[in-house]
């Protein structure tokens, strides 16, 4: 078995993966059955940017509108899936989202299978409601609108998860190694066969096989 590493696009990247004006969402096939998605959860975000940044302006202008509090990290009086916005967190913005649905496009033209990768989780059965993308419900919309996305994998929410959603896809919270007690560890590799993905977990994470549901 070959090993593949890929790193983001840019000046010093090992593998020619295409970039998009320095942006940090990209999409790479290592193999012609498989795309993998890269997205930026933090595209809009009041961290990471300027404070005089576009971008930043929307963030606040979403935290204001959503988060009643002062402390705009603090979910304080805030139910359900409103706990998300949180300026630790953030969302895709529409460039992005138009992105991604071309993605979607090619890939299921194809016949790829593809395996979406964000920050931030997409689904609020896998992780705390505190931890997920602003508006996991758009990019949600969007990839069930297509068959090929078959995993998504995140990070965020240092417990890890794991749910199926209501198509079939498959989301896995990869447990974070900054908080292993001492003597313990959480690390681990994915093996990519034609019908699954296989987590292959140490330690703290927990491995996962993670079987794709037929498509009609």
């Amino acid at each position: 078995m070959s090993a593949l590493l890929y790193g983001p696009p840019g000046p010093y990247s090992i593998l020619k993966i295409q970039s998009l004006d320095g942006r940090a969402y990209y999409d790479f096939s290592p193999v012609p059955e498989y795309r993998f998605v890269v997205l930026d959860a933090y595209d809009i975000s009041a961290i990471g940017w300027p404070q005089d940044h576009p971008k930043t302006l929307e963030a606040m202008k979403i935290l204001r509108e959503k988060n009643p509090n002062e402390n705009k990290n603090s979910p304080t009086g805030m139910e359900g899936l409103e706990r998300r916005f949180l300026m630790f967190n953030g969302g895709i913005g529409r460039e992005q989202m138009e992105w991604l649905d071309g993605v979607l496009l090619e890939a299921t033209k194809k016949k790829q299978k593809v395996v979406v990768c964000c920050h931030l989780p997409l689904d609020a059965g896998a992780a705390s409601e505190k931890g997920l993308l602003w508006n996991y419900d758009e990019a949600m919309n969007l990839i069930h609108r297509y068959n090929c996305v078959k995993v998504c994998l995140a990070g965020h929410y240092h417990k890890g998860g794991y749910s199926i959603d209501s198509h079939g896809i498959h989301h896995r919270i990869i447990e974070a190694a900054l908080e292993c007690p001492l003597g313990t560890n959480a690390f681990g590799h994915i093996d990519a066969y034609d019908d699954r993905l296989s987590l292959v977990g140490t330690d703290r994470m927990k491995s996962t096989d993670m079987h794709f549901y037929p498509t009609s």
